[in-house]
């Protein structure tokens, strides 16, 4: 059903997700999640205070370093290393 849910976000940077929801993406823990926010490798969306939001913008670059995760049995630090580089390459795209 998450892939359903995937399917139907828009992908536009304008829409926002819920933390919960974006870890169910993405196939990580919610505490996986708040330790790449602590490492300011992901930054919450501003505005709402009663619960962290993000951009869906997120979902895709979180689904892929979750990916190399499981594939190269990597630690959430380095997690967040590998987001910087994915955002800086999509940068330069």
């Amino acid at each position: 059903m998450v892939e359903e849910n995937l399917e139907c976000l828009d992908l536009d940077g304008a829409s926002i997700i819920p933390l919960g929801e974006l870890a169910a993406c993405c196939g990580m823990t919610v505490e996986e999640l708040d330790e790449l926010v602590d490492y300011n490798a992901l930054l919450p969306s501003p505005g709402d205070l009663t619960q962290r939001v993000f951009s869906v913008q997120w979902v895709s670059p979180l689904r892929t370093a979750a990916k190399l995760r499981l594939d190269f049995d990597l630690d959430i630090f380095t997690v967040a290393m590998v987001l910087g580089h994915l955002d800086r390459i999509a940068k330069l795209e």
